[in-house]
C-alpha cells in the first residue's frame, strides 16, 4: 500500500513539475510551419527554383521542426502585398526581392541590385564581412515595418535587354520605347529612352505590334524560359541596371523572436548555405542560357558600346545623388557599398555552417 501511495506521490510531483515548465520552452518543441507567399513561381531557374531549395534545407537544417508552407504568386497573396502582410501578421514569411518595395522604403532597391551594383561576390562578402546585413535589418527597422530580414540567395545578374535594332551611340536611345521599371528606368529616360508599362506576359504581343522597341524582363535563363526569342533577336549585355539578383526571406518579427534561439540558428545557417549554393549556380545558369540563345535560338549577344555605357554610368550618378538628398539613409547605404568595395577585396566566401546534429 505504501509504495503505490508513494508512487502516486511521485507521479503528481512529475506532473506539476511538467506544468511549471516556461511556456516557451514546451512550445519550442512543437514544430512550426510558416506561411511564406512568393514573389516567383518555383517553376521559374534562378529567381524561383530557390525558393524550394531553401525550404528543403531549413526544414532539413531544423530537422523537421521548421516548415516553409511555399505559396506560389496570387495564391492568396499578389507578389506587391507581401511585405505588408508579413509585418501585420497576415501571412508568416515571405520570399521576394527588397526592390519590389523602393516606393515604400527608397533605399530597398540597393539591397536587391541596381544600376552599375555589386555582383553577387561583393554582395556575399558586404553581407557576411561588412555591415550589409546591420544596414537591411536598420531599413525595415526605421520604416516602421515589423519583419525580420535575412538575404537567402542570389537569383542571378539581368540581361541588358531584348532589342529590335543595334545600339551603336548613345542616340539610337534617343526616342526608344523601352519596357524597363525603377532606377534603371529612370536612367535609361535620362538618355531619352521612353519607359512604357508592359506586363511580362505581354511583351511578345508587345513585340509584335510595334508597341515597344526593346524590354528588360528579368535573366536570361528566365527571359528564355519566357520565349523572347521566338519574338526578338538581339541581346545586349552586361545587365548594367541589375547586376545580381537578391532573394529575401522576409519573417514578422513577433513571430521571428517567438521561433527561439535553436530555429533561428536554422533558418539563418541555411540562408548562409543558400547565398554560397546560388553564387556559383545562378552564374553558370546564365552562361547556359546565353550559350543556348546563341546557338539554338539565333539570338545575336552583343556588348554595350563604351559610350552608351559611360553616358548610362553618368546619368546614375545623378540619379544616386538625388536620391542620397532626397533621402538620408539611401545614401547612407550607397556609400556604405561604395566604401566597402573601394577598401576590400571583397569576395571572400563565409565559413561553411555546420552540419546540423542528427534528428533524436
Amino acid at each position: 500500500m505504501a509504495n503505490r501511495v508513494a508512487v502516486g506521490v511521485g507521479a503528481v510531483a512529475l506532473a506539476a513539475c511538467l506544468l511549471l515548465q516556461p511556456t516557451d520552452a514546451r512550445a519550442e518543441e512543437a514544430p512550426v510551419a510558416l506561411v511564406t507567399p512568393l514573389v516567383y513561381g518555383t517553376h521559374l531557374p534562378g529567381l524561383g527554383k530557390p525558393a524550394a531549395a531553401l525550404a528543403k534545407a531549413i526544414k532539413e537544417r531544423s530537422g523537421g521542426d521548421v516548415v516553409l508552407d511555399l505559396k506560389e504568386p496570387g495564391d492568396g497573396t499578389k507578389p506587391h502585398e507581401i511585405l505588408d502582410k508579413v509585418a501585420d501578421g497576415t501571412v508568416d514569411a515571405g520570399i521576394a526581392t527588397a526592390s519590389f518595395w523602393a516606393a515604400k522604403v527608397p533605399a530597398a532597391s540597393l539591397f536587391a541590385g541596381y544600376p552599375f551594383g555589386p555582383d553577387a561576390k561583393v554582395y556575399l562578402a558586404w553581407f557576411d564581412k561588412g555591415n550589409g546585413r546591420k544596414l537591411y535589418q536598420e531599413m525595415y527597422d526605421h520604416a516602421g515595418i515589423k519583419v525580420h530580414v535575412i538575404p537567402c540567395a542570389f537569383g542571378g545578374a539581368e540581361a541588358g535587354g531584348w532589342f529590335v535594332k543595334e545600339i551603336n551611340a548613345k542616340k539610337d536611345l534617343e526616342g526608344l520605347r523601352m519596357r524597363i521599371f525603377g532606377l534603371g528606368a529612370r536612367v535609361a529616360a535620362r538618355l531619352g529612352v521612353v519607359p512604357v508599362l508592359v506586363a511580362g506576359g505581354a511583351l511578345a504581343e508587345a513585340f509584335k505590334k510595334g508597341k515597344i522597341d526593346a524590354a528588360e524582363l528579368y535573366t536570361p535563363a528566365v527571359d528564355r524560359e519566357q520565349g523572347l526569342q521566338d519574338t526578338v533577336k538581339i541581346i545586349y549585355m552586361p545587365g548594367w541596371h541589375q547586376p545580381e539578383t537578391v532573394l529575401e526571406l522576409l519573417i514578422n518579427k513577433d513571430r521571428w523572436n517567438a521561433l527561439g534561439t535553436a530555429r533561428q540558428e536554422a533558418i539563418e545557417a541555411a540562408c548562409r548555405d543558400m547565398l554560397r549554393t546560388t553564387l556559383g549556380e545562378s552564374a553558370g545558369l546564365q552562361a547556359e542560357a546565353l550559350a543556348s540563345l546563341s546557338t539554338k535560338d539565333g539570338v545575336r549577344i552583343l556588348d554595350w558600346p563604351d559610350q552608351v555605357i559611360e553616358a548610362l554610368r553618368e546619368a546614375w550618378a545623378g540619379i544616386a545623388k538625388e536620391e542620397g538628398a532626397r533621402d538620408y539613409f539611401f545614401k547612407e547605404v550607397l556609400d556604405d557599398i561604395e566604401k566597402f568595395q573601394s577598401t576590400s577585396s571583397g569576395a571572400a566566401e563565409p565559413p561553411a555552417s555546420p552540419e546540423p546534429d542528427a534528428a533524436p
